[in-house]
């Protein structure tokens, strides 16, 4: 790892980079409508969506976040890597078809379905900006610092280098320059990772076991390596954790996005199908990598690893790589080279994914302006969000918390949007008071839990007063136990308060639209 301008990392990362501008290049001439710039005209194949969902989902916090992990804690960090393949899962079964089946271009297509689309699209694309949002600033904190730790760049520069190459994916070839940054970056990383595993084994034993019990050997926990607990104390935070792993996916809308992009919902389960087979491979793999990073620097590498071993993968690098010299440089430069991508191809999500709710939900579809007017004004917004977005990391630096940025993110998004999806597909009472109370509830209560949580209150705390405790008053981590129940019951006693009056034929309408596709665009075909 580099304090100065690392030349190698620059070179790689502006090859592959340049790979992706070439693909935003001919998708911007394939642009031009609304649906193209939203979903890429709807045209992708499972195959493909599969893997740009993975490409998504899998960001810097995976990449370095995982194999951390694993590298400190063990058994908990594969616990972690585990739960996270689930969440694919959860999609497939519950929402994916009916999802594709419901809606256009952003999930709150499907609510108003059956549901007064004014306000269930204002409450949408105000969660869905607050996550978006959230989860941008912690991909902009952590690009800042990967550039900085391991390019030699500074923090801010970095971040506002990172901002740039982020909006000319969006600007200029919208979703479909999105999905191919997405597959090329999945398929770099899942490439890198891959190499890796093959110099471990060749380098450190072939024998995975052996090289497990080396960790176990060199870890300060011993034989309870293996064992839950190190990280996650007492096992409602394992099971919070478990939880909020499994059904952030279901919540985040620039994942829920992704399923707008194939043209029926058959090619949406291949998607999701796709996304659980890469993510499920991918994570194995990085928690093996962390464990190897245990064995290889043994108990004096946590200086190496840095502050909760966000760089012991890279530090693993370095050491297969020989130390220093050129092979050395050479793997390093191709991490960070992925992981750049990876952090660009996460941004660019993100910021589709809020603008297209300030544009379609809010602009078109409740101020009812022309659809022509969407692209211009969804690029507005994404310039707006990233300069915003941009000036509050400038504002916090490099040393604000990326899990907690992160687990705002993901629970808000369980917490709000999960709950009132759920609940508009399968209960036939649910009404639009109740989808507006349910995601607030679900939205303010992770808020509030967060805040009073072991993450933030224990800083915020003497902000507030100096008399008040550093102890959290709510133990868990993630507030999923409450904020998600918190949402449900919002959009039971919503629905019970609202005078709207019942609408049995619009539920069942609903139903067979959502098991059958009835009343989808036939005309969209497969871009193979």
């Amino acid at each position: 790892m580099s304090d100065g301008f690392n030349t190698t990392a620059v070179v790689v990362t502006v090859l592959l980079l340049a790979t992706t501008f070439v693909a935003t290049y001919f998708a911007s001439r394939r642009t031009k409508t609304s649906a193209e710039f939203w979903t890429a005209g709807g045209g992708m194949t499972g195959r493909k969506n599969g893997t740009a969902i993975a490409g998504d989902f899998l960001s810097s916090a995976s990449l370095l976040g995982y194999a951390g992990l694993a590298y400190l804690y063990g058994m908990d960090g594969i616990v972690y890597a585990i739960f996270a393949c689930g969440i694919f899962l959860m999609v497939m079964f519950l929402i994916a078809e009916k999802l594709r089946n419901l809606g256009r271009f952003t999930f709150a297509d499907a609510l108003a379905t059956r549901l007064r689309s004014g306000p269930v699209r204002i409450v949408s694309a105000v969660s869905t900006l607050f996550i978006c949002i959230f989860y941008l600033l912690a991909q902009m904190v952590a690009g800042g610092v990967l550039m900085e730790a391991l390019a030699g760049i500074d923090f801010s520069w970095g971040v506002v280098i990172a901002a740039v190459l982020m909006l000319t994916y969006v600007l200029f070839g919208g979703m479909l320059a999105t999905t191919w940054l997405q597959i090329i970056k999945a398929v770099a990383l899942m490439t890198v990772v891959a190499l890796l595993v093959i110099l471990v084994l060749v380098r450190i034993d072939p024998n995975p076991l052996n090289i497990i019990e080396q960790a176990i050997s060199q870890s300060a926990f011993g034989d309870h390596y293996l064992a839950t607990g190190n990280s996650f104390k007492g096992p409602w935070n394992i099971i919070s954790m478990a939880v909020a792993v499994t059904l952030s996916a279901v919540g985040l809308p620039h994942v829920l996005m992704r399923f707008f992009t194939v043209p029926d919902a058959i090619e949406a389960r291949k998607s999701a199908i796709w996304a659980i087979s890469l993510i499920g491979g991918f994570n194995v793999l990085i928690a093996f990598l962390g464990i190897s990073a245990r064995a290889a620097l043994g108990t004096g590498g946590e200086e190496i690893a840095g502050k909760g071993g966000n760089l012991a993968l890279p530090a693993l690098t370095v050491w297969l790589g020989g130390g220093d010299g050129f092979a050395s440089d050479l793997l390093l430069a191709l991490v960070v080279a992925v992981s750049i991508a990876t952090l660009l191809a996460v941004s660019a999500g993100l910021v589709l994914s809020a603008s297209s709710a300030v544009a379609h939900d809010l602009w078109a579809k409740t101020f009812h302006r022309p659809e022509r007017e969407e692209m211009a004004v969804g690029r507005i917004a994404a310039v707006a969000l990233v300069i915003v977005t941009v000036g509050a990391t400038l504002a916090i630096g490099g040393t604000q918390n990326v899990t907690f940025l992160a687990t705002l993110a993901t629970s808000t998004a369980a917490s709000a949007n999960f709950p009132v999806l759920i609940m508009t597909l399968l209960w036939r009472r649910m009404r639009t008071l109740g989808a507006v109370v349910g995601a607030l509830s679900g939205l303010l209560t992770a808020l509030a839990l967060i805040l009073t949580g072991p993450l933030v209150w224990p800083s915020l705390a003497p902000l507030l007063s100096d008399s008040l405790s550093t102890t959290a008053p709510f133990p868990l981590a993630f507030p999923i136990l409450l904020s998600v129940p918190a949402g449900f019951l919002g959009c039971i006693v919503g629905s019970y308060l609202s005078r709207e009056p019942t609408d049995d034929a619009a539920f069942d309408e609903l139903q067979v639209r959502a098991l059958t596709g009835a009343g989808l665009d036939k005309t969209k075909t497969l871009a193979h």
